[in-house]
């Protein structure tokens, strides 16, 4: 027995009190699932509930909005995972660096309107399901306050030197810019209400080079160690000299 008769032999004996109409037209979209190539058990399900019920096409909710929905979920969490995992590695590196590293503004940005939307999306999850994405949202915002931690480090300890350099200025966001700008004001007020405007003029500068070339602005030392982890094979490398 064929797939169709079988399923008219299933709705002639289990759906006896409805009409000829009801069975024609459970077998006019038995046909046309047929012919669209519909896997067997996604259309008798779906054909069936139409002749259950007797609904007529336009009146049932069409299931690709079911799917799409899902395909968002699928999406935000897959966004989620490539973004996290980009912060991590930059998180890693910012704290294995000697000095301050490219800001991932847009990474920062797409975590924390997921985050937002995660938090959210809790008030309307049963309290286990609950506990789950806070703790999701609660190791996304640590890895966010400790990435931006390391990054305040080190501009208040070469704050000057990465106001200086262009190169440096450009790696940093606004805030970081003016924090850094800040920073350098309020140090430079300290010490010269401290003690530095009790010294001879000659002696008042902040930025001096001595005649051996040592420096009063401190900078990252570029040759201190770092660890690094080889990703994909190169060849044969070689740094170039600084």
């Amino acid at each position: 027995m064929d797939t169709q008769d079988s399923f008219s032999g299933a709705l002639d004996s289990n759906l006896g009190l409805y009409d000829d109409a009801a069975t024609s037209n459970f077998e006019a979209r038995l046909a046309t699932s047929d012919s669209m190539d519909v896997e067997p058990e996604v259309a008798s399900t779906s054909v069936r509930i139409h002749a259950t019920f007797g609904m007529e096409e336009e009146d049932t909710e069409p299931s690709i909005d079911k799917d799409a929905y899902e395909d968002d979920e699928d999406d935000d969490e897959d966004v989620l995972e490539d973004d996290l995992s980009l912060l991590m590695r930059s998180w890693v590196n910012e704290r294995s660096s000697p000095e301050i590293l490219e800001y991932e503004g847009a990474t920062i940005e797409n975590l924390m309107e997921l985050v937002d939307f995660q938090t959210q999306k809790m008030a309307t999850q049963q309290a286990a399901l609950a506990n789950i994405l806070k703790m999701d949202v609660d190791r996304v915002k640590y890895l966010v306050r400790s990435y931006l931690r390391t990054r305040l480090s080190k501009i208040e300890e070469h704050a000057r030197h990465y106001i200086k350099e262009t190169m440096y200025r450009e790696r940093l966001s606004q805030n970081e810019l003016e924090y850094a700008k800040g920073y350098v004001e309020l140090d430079e007020r300290h010490v010269r209400r401290s003690f530095l405007d009790q010294l001879p003029p000659h002696l008042r500068g902040l930025e001096d080079v001595t005649a051996e070339g040592l420096e009063m602005v401190s900078k990252p030392d570029l040759d201190a160690a770092a660890f690094c982890r080889v990703r994909a094979t190169v060849g044969e490398f070689q740094f170039e000299p600084r």
